[in-house]
């Protein structure tokens, strides 16, 4: 398998003066969400933006650079806010739908950035940058949903990492979905239905009034129906946005 040849990564850009980013983000918002990211270049930003390329180059060093460094930089408007949820009050569940809500509120006022990290930015070159796997929230939120299954809150015998992926999925497919339907109703609105179908998917029995069932034994996956169920649900996995 080829090695993926590496790009700069957010560490490796400079500091950024408050004026040229102010001068760029409007820019690179309207570009990269408007049209193709391999279509667009840096000497058409630095054009847009009245600066020279020279200056952009400087900084950033290539257009994924200034992508990647762009979109962690519109996302502090998320995070770490997206995380409070997850230390307030309440089971897991309001948890979750705090956290999916700040989601879809931050989208739904910012549908250029999400055009931009759900439909532009190309996946395979972003997951080499770190700013990809944010991964301050997806421990906290691995963390919170263990932790639920070792309580006996959400089912155990799919992996904590499954569930995760799942609820991620929803980001992506929903706001997709809101672009698709030309943001025709309230993208926010979403957040309770979306998760309760997730959470009808991934509760534990007994907390649903029914008897709990031990996972089965992979050798005894036919023989089971519990086993047979929990292995047919567990098959469909999702990944990040």
């Amino acid at each position: 398998m080829p090695r993926l040849k590496a790009t700069a990564t957010i560490s490796q850009v400079q500091s950024i003066p408050d004026g040229l980013r102010d001068r760029l983000s409007p820019v690179i918002k309207d570009i990269y969400s408007a049209g193709d990211f391999h279509r667009a270049d840096m000497r058409a930003i630095a054009r847009e933006a009245g600066m020279s390329f020279r200056t952009i180059y400087r900084y950033f060093g290539d257009k994924e650079a200034l992508l990647f460094w762009f979109i962690e930089h519109w996302l502090q408007g998320l995070y770490p806010a997206a995380l409070e949820p997850l230390d307030g009050p309440g089971d897991l569940k309001v948890k979750l739908l705090g956290v999916l809500r700040l989601h879809l509120e931050f989208y739904e006022k910012n549908p250029n950035v999400g055009r931009i990290i759900f439909m532009t930015v190309p996946l395979e070159r972003w997951m080499r940058d770190p700013s990809y796997a944010q991964r301050e929230l997806m421990r906290r939120l691995l963390t919170a949903i263990k932790d639920a299954q070792q309580q006996g809150e959400l089912r155990c015998d799919v992996d904590g990492r499954l569930i995760l992926d799942t609820f991620n999925a929803i980001f992506n497919r929903a706001f997709l979905m809101w672009e698709y339907r030309r943001r025709s109703y309230s993208l926010v609105e979403q957040a309770a239905p979306l998760l309760s179908i997730l959470w009808n998917g991934v509760v534990a029995n007994n907390a649903t009034g029914t008897a709990a069932q031990p996972s089965a034994k992979r050798g005894d996956a036919r023989r089971s129906p519990a086993g047979s169920g929990a292995r047919k649900r567990s098959t469909d996995r999702s990944t990040k946005p």
